[in-house]
């Protein structure tokens, strides 16, 4: 199913003590099965929540996105991000010096024209 999200050990977890509630008491099994269903989604979501704050889940270091900035001197990066601060100077100035596109205006139609006032008098 698309948009839900279980966590595997959760899932695991709560089959195990389904299959010890089935051994131990079978009569308590049939009672049981629903709420391990619906205990599934919110315990699944606060050990994900869990697992974030500890920093299981968090994305990949920003060294990591940039690995030519990660592996390179200071006088390099700032090289490199001048050069990249100059590209968008020269881009941003071949937008401004564009002109727009002209658009045409509709044409009246002939219902539109609107005759000249009428007075009552």
């Amino acid at each position: 199913m698309r948009g839900m999200c279980f966590n595997w050990k959760v899932i695991a977890g709560l089959a195990v003590l389904g299959v010890g509630i089935w051994l131990w008491v079978p009569d308590l099994a049939a009672a049981a099965l629903p709420l391990l269903l619906v205990a599934a989604c919110p315990l699944s979501m606060l050990l994900m929540m869990r697992s974030m704050q500890d920093g299981q889940c968090s994305s990949q270091p920003a060294t990591a996105t940039h690995p030519t900035l990660a592996t390179s001197t200071r006088s390099e990066q700032l090289a490199a991000l001048q050069a990249q601060h100059q590209a968008i100077r020269r881009r941003i100035a071949e937008l401004e010096t564009e002109e727009p596109p002209v658009k045409a205006l509709p044409r009246p139609q002939s219902a539109e024209v609107s005759s000249p006032a009428r007075t009552h008098g």
